[in-house]
């Protein structure tokens, strides 16, 4: 049974066969076309991105609006005040170098010693002093006084210049106040000038004077 089934089974298969031929050589003789797709003819665009037309800020910083501090000039001095400036700075020093030749030259009187004043207008009245610079043009000394026949011790004081002596003495004794104030000028190599006699602040008299070195 089994072979007679294979039989049947390759018979079967011959027909098909057999009948699939005539049916190309024979009857339908026209091959169907292929199934070929034509091809695409367009061609894709190219993906291109627009450019972007806004044109990017620059970058620039923000101008700074303080304005900067001038730098201080130095006053600009002119030749004329710059010649005025000399010219006075040299005054200055010339009218000092005068002044200082001035005061050597000019020497106060050498009035250290001992030295008899003759008071005129008063009778028998003198004073017999003892004197001596102190410091520069001070004077200071001591002697006596003598009116009549009575005598009394005095103190000295003053000041001396290049042509000039002036001298205070004053009584020694409480009891006694006399006060004579001399103004004396060297003349001929003389002293001489005047004099105020002055008693508890009064003047009781004036009259000239004379005074020599002893």
């Amino acid at each position: 049974m089994r072979l007679a089934s294979i039989l049947l089974s390759a018979i079967m298969l011959s027909c098909f066969s057999a009948q699939a031929q005539v049916n190309i050589f024979g009857q339908n003789t026209t091959m169907p076309e292929p199934l070929v797709s034509g091809p695409n003819m367009d061609v894709p665009e190219p993906f291109v991105s627009k450019p972007n037309m806004d044109m990017p800020e620059p970058l620039t910083p923000k101008p700074t609006m303080d304005m900067p501090k001038p730098n201080p000039k130095p006053p600009i001095v002119s030749n004329t005040n710059f010649n005025q400036t000399i010219n006075l700075t040299g005054n200055i020093s010339s009218n000092k170098t005068q002044m200082i030749q001035m005061q050597q030259e000019v020497k106060p009187l050498n009035v250290s010693g001992k030295w008899s004043i003759k008071l005129s207008d008063i009778t028998d009245s003198s004073l017999d002093l003892n004197l001596w610079s102190s410091s520069g043009s001070k004077l200071m000394g001591f002697g006596t006084l003598t009116e009549g026949s009575t005598t009394f011790s005095v103190t000295a004081s003053g000041s001396v210049g290049a042509h000039e002596l002036t001298l205070t003495t004053k009584s020694a004794v409480p009891d006694y106040d006399r006060e004579y104030d001399l103004h004396l000028f060297m003349v001929n190599n003389t002293l001489s000038g005047t004099y105020v006699l002055k008693s508890g602040g009064q003047s009781l008299g004036k009259g000239n004077a004379t005074a020599a070195k002893r």
